[in-house]
C-alpha cells in the first residue's frame, strides 16, 4: 500500500477540517475522520479515471472543475465555508494528512449519505449511485463507504 502522507499547507489542512465538519456534522470524531480519510485516500490513490492527477487536498475537495463541480455537496451549496474548525479539528485533519489511518477507512475511496437531512440512514446500496466501479464496504452513522471493484486501482489496494 502506498504511503498515505500527503503534502499540505496550513490552508489545505483547514480546508480538510472544514470538509470533515460539513460532510459528517453530527457523526462525531470518528465519522469526521472516516470522511477525511476518503479524501486523503483519493490524493494517494492516483487511479484512472476517477482520481488521476489529484495531487493535493484542494484538488480532492474541489474536483477537476472547481467548486461548482465539486463531488461534495457542502462545497456546492457553500456549507463548507461556514465551518469553523477548532484546534482539535485541525489537529485531526493534520494527523490524517501525516499518514494516520483508521483501519476501517484504509481502502475507502467513496462515501455518500443516502438520506441527507433525515434522522435515519436509508439502506446502503451494493454500488454507489452513479459510480459503477464501486462496491459497498461499510456504513457508519449517516454514510455508506465504498471501495473499488476488484481490479480497480490495484496499486492503491
Amino acid at each position: 500500500m502506498p504511503m498515505r502522507k500527503v503534502k499540505a499547507t496550513n490552508q489545505h489542512i483547514r480546508l480538510l477540517a472544514q470538509l470533515m465538519q460539513a460532510e459528517a456534522r453530527g457523526e462525531g470524531r470518528r465519522g469526521q475522520e472516516l470522511v477525511g480519510s476518503v479524501l486523503i485516500n483519493r490524493v494517494v490513490a492516483d487511479c484512472k479515471p476517477d482520481f488521476h492527477n489529484i495531487r493535493n487536498i484542494p484538488h480532492a475537495v474541489y474536483g477537476k472543475f472547481g467548486p461548482s463541480r465539486s463531488p461534495f455537496e457542502p462545497v456546492q451549496n457553500g456549507e463548507i465555508y461556514k465551518m469553523r474548525p477548532s484546534s482539535q479539528d485541525i489537529r485531526r485533519a493534520r494527523d490524517l494528512a501525516n499518514g494516520r489511518v483508521d483501519s476501517m477507512a484504509r481502502r475507502s475511496l467513496w462515501f455518500f449519505n443516502p438520506s441527507p437531512g433525515q434522522r435515519y440512514r436509508a439502506p446502503c446500496t451494493p454500488k454507489m449511485p452513479r459510480s459503477p466501479k464501486t462496491q459497498f464496504e461499510y456504513a457508519y452513522k449517516n454514510h455508506c463507504f465504498y471501495t473499488g471493484v476488484p481490479g480497480y486501482c490495484q496499486q492503491f489496494l
